[in-house]
């Protein structure tokens, strides 16, 4: 029950054909009054965490397996709708890898339309300040929150020029359920004292005078950050009149042409290079 309220609270930055497709999922459940059917839509496992042994990867591992090698990488896939209990999951991850002495760095496995907005922020900090190597592996699409998470990553790989990188943009939802409480028989009323005057201002504006102006200025402030952050980890100037910060999605070959993905390259090359740039340090640190 709490991550279907949520869901249905929480701000998003998705591609918005994948949030209606979610949103199709849940509904008929939710209408049928069958609650922890819709429930259990949301507590599907779609986030998962191995260890392999560089270079080869001839066997996978649990990170806190004992036999788990000197060197193992930790590969955490990431595919569909990134809720903000999952963004919490890749934190825990992220300190995990970083608390393991046999990790040496981490890859980054992504297929993902985007997501919620909460903990996001988080999540994307804790990649970019690991003091492990870390590379991101974009296997179909990474677009919106899965931009934003995996381009705070060190090194980024595509892993075809038909893969799509992109859609730098917030959106945020208002359902009303007062019709469906009154046919239901439900009288349902918002009541605040004079004292509370600004609580819920932003929906009582949309709800009642439908004003989206107060709505719209929250997610410009959301966009913003998201932007700054984005150029930030592209090593670039936030320009809003630039396609990328205004939304739009690119192929792969776009993508590296215009410098918003590192190169070409999969999982085995993001294995190769975290294990590299690992490698380096250690020898850095010999000398030092």
């Amino acid at each position: 029950m709490n991550r279907l309220q949520r869901f249905f609270s929480d701000n998003w930055t998705i591609q918005r054909h994948d949030f209606e497709n979610t949103v199709s999922l849940l509904m008929p459940s939710i209408i049928n009054g069958n609650i922890e059917a819709a429930a259990a839509q949301l507590s599907q496992d779609k986030c998962t965490v191995k260890a392999t042994a560089a270079p080869y990867m001839a066997k996978w591992y649990e990170l806190d397996d004992i036999t788990l090698p000197v060197d193992s990488i930790a590969v955490i896939t990431l595919t569909g709708v990134l809720y903000s209990w999952e963004s919490e999951w890749v934190i825990r991850q992220v300190e995990a890898a970083e608390l393991n002495p046999n990790i040496c760095g981490v890859v980054f496995v992504i297929d993902g339309p985007g997501g919620m907005v909460s903990h996001l922020d988080m999540a994307a900090a804790a990649v970019e300040n690991c003091t492990k190597p870390t590379a991101t592996v974009v296997t179909g699409i990474m677009a919106s929150a899965h931009f934003w998470l995996g381009t705070a990553s060190d090194r980024t790989f595509i892993a075809s020029p038909l893969c799509e990188v992109g859609s730098v943009g917030v959106v945020i939802t208002h359902y009303s359920f007062k019709e469906f409480f009154r046919q239901n028989g439900i009288d349902y009323r918002e009541i605040y004292p004079d004292t509370a005057d600004l609580k819920n201002k932003e929906t009582r504006a949309l709800v009642d005078n439908n004003d989206e102006s107060l709505l719209k200025a929250r997610a410009e402030r959301i966009h913003k950050v998201f932007s700054e952050t984005v150029a930030r980890n592209l090593e670039i100037e936030y320009d809003p009149e630039l396609p990328l910060f205004r939304g739009e999605m690119f192929t792969g070959d776009e993508a590296v042409a215009a410098g918003y993905i590192d190169e070409f390259g999969g999982v085995s090359d993001a294995v190769k290079w975290v294990l590299a740039q690992a490698t380096s340090r250690k020898a850095n640190q010999l000398y030092q």
